[in-house]
C-alpha cells in the first residue's frame, strides 16, 4: 500500500506486491493526508485559537488568516 512506502517499508515482498503504485496514486494519497492534516488543525483551532507550542501556534495563526478570522 502507499502507506507502506510512506512508512519506509521497503522489503522486497512489499515492493513486489505494490509495484503498481502510480504517480497519480501518490498525489491522491498526499491530497488525502493533507485533508486529514488540515481537518486536525481546524479541530484544534476550534478548541483554542492559540497554543503555547510555538510551531502549533504559528500553524493555527495561518489557519485563522486563511479562514478570514
Amino acid at each position: 500500500m502507499l502507506q507502506d512506502g510512506r512508512m519506509g517499508h521497503f522489503d522486497g515482498s512489499v515492493q513486489a506486491r505494490y509495484s503498481h503504485i502510480t504517480p497519480a496514486m501518490r498525489r491522491q494519497f498526499l491530497a488525502h493526508l493533507t485533508t486529514l492534516w488540515e481537518g486536525a488543525l481546524d479541530a484544534r483551532l476550534g478548541m483554542a485559537s492559540h497554543s503555547p507550542v510555538a510551531v502549533l501556534d504559528h500553524l493555527l495563526d495561518a489557519r485563522r488568516k486563511e479562514g478570514g478570522e
